[in-house]
C-alpha cells in the first residue's frame, strides 16, 4: 500500500491499515523514543500513545509531510509530555514532603521518595488520558481554562477530570500504604485540589 493509500485506509477505519502501520514503523518510533528517553519501558509506552492517538483521531489524521516526519514530530511531542509527567510528578513529591518537614536520615529519605514515587507513578497508571494530562497541568499550577485550551477539552470536563483523578489518587494512596509519607501525599493532594 502507497504512504497516501495508507494513510486514507486509516482515515476510514481500516484495521489493516493500523497493522501496516503498526508493522511498518514500530521499531523505528522506537528507537527514535528510547534515543530520547534511555528508558525501554518509557519509549514503549511513548510509541504505544502515538499510535493509539492516530487510531483514535484517524477521522481527522492530517498528514502535510511524510508519514515519517509526521510520526516523529508525534514522539517527539509525545516525549515532551513524558518529561513534563516526570517534573510534575517529582514537583507533587517535593512539595508532599516539604508540606511533610520530613526530619529523618538522608538514607531512609530517599528510601521514602522512591516508594512515593512508585506509588504515585502506580496511582497515575491506568488512568484515562486526559484525566492524567488534566491532573499534571493542574500541578503546573495552569488554569482549567489553560488546560482547557490546551487539551482541547470543555472546561467542565477538565474540573471533573482533575476532581475525580484527585479522588482516585487519594484512594489508591490511602488503600495501598498506611504509612506516613502515603498518607501525607493523600493529605496534600486533597488540600492542593479540593
Amino acid at each position: 500500500m502507497t504512504e497516501s493509500a495508507l494513510i486514507d485506509a486509516l482515515r476510514s477505519g481500516t484495521p489493516s491499515a493500523y497493522e501496516q502501520l503498526y508493522d511498518q514503523y514500530w521499531k523505528l518510533l522506537y528507537r527514535v523514543a528510547y534515543s530520547r528517553v534511555l528508558d525501554e519501558d518509557a519509549a514503549k509506552d511513548i510509541v504505544q500513545n502515538v499510535l493509539i492517538s492516530i487510531w483514535q483521531n484517524r477521522k481527522s489524521l492530517q498528514v502535510l509531510t511524510t508519514l515519517e516526519q509526521f510520526l516523529r514530530g508525534a514522539i517527539k511531542f509525545q516525549t515532551l509530555n513524558h518529561f513534563r509527567s516526570e517534573r510534575v510528578k517529582q514537583r507533587v513529591i517535593d512539595l508532599a514532603m516539604a508540606r511533610m518537614e520530613v526530619t529523618v536520615e538522608q538514607e531512609h529519605d530517599v528510601l521514602s521518595r522512591d516508594v512515593m514515587e512508585q506509588s504515585l507513578d502506580n496511582a497515575l497508571y491506568g488512568m484515562p488520558e486526559n484525566m492524567k494530562q488534566s491532573f499534571l497541568l493542574r500541578c503546573e499550577n495552569q488554569s482549567i481554562k489553560e488546560i482547557a485550551a490546551t487539551l482541547g477539552l470543555a472546561e467542565q470536563t477538565v474540573s471533573n477530570n482533575i476532581s475525580e483523578a484527585v479522588r482516585r489518587l487519594r484512594q489508591k494512596l490511602s488503600s495501598q500504604h498506611h504509612g506516613e509519607f502515603m498518607i501525607s501525599l493523600s493529605l496534600f493532594l486533597s488540600l492542593l485540589y479540593r
